[in-house]
């Protein structure tokens, strides 16, 4: 629909988009989290790699070269890893919002 770009303006409008708006709301509590984030990001790359990758590879999925980039990094485009970041980092955010909202804190 959008050539090269489809995958990354869908990153953009669904992950990127929603991401900067927790993030402009509540940014004292998430960069609180910050670290927990981080090393949950972390744990998705590499997981996400191992399992994506290995479908790629087998021909579980793959992806229409007329709408990636084209950069591909580690045996999987670069929209993969925006993909596995963005959604970790997402819902990560929202469960710390959610959790720090509504459930007390423990000291």
């Amino acid at each position: 629909m959008f050539g090269q770009a489809t995958y990354l303006i869908w990153l953009a409008l669904f992950i990127a988009l929603p991401l900067a708006i927790l993030w402009l709301i509540w940014p004292r509590v998430l960069w609180a989290q910050r670290r927990a984030l981080a090393w949950t990001s972390i744990g998705a790359l590499v997981g996400g790699w191992l399992w994506d990758g290995l479908a790629i590879q087998v021909g579980v999925w793959f992806y229409r070269p007329e709408n990636i980039a084209g950069i591909w990094l580690l045996g999987m485009p670069l929209e993969e890893w925006l993909w596995i970041v963005g959604v970790t980092l997402l819902f990560g955010s929202i469960t710390v919002v959610i959790l720090n909202k509504w459930l007390p804190v423990i000291d």
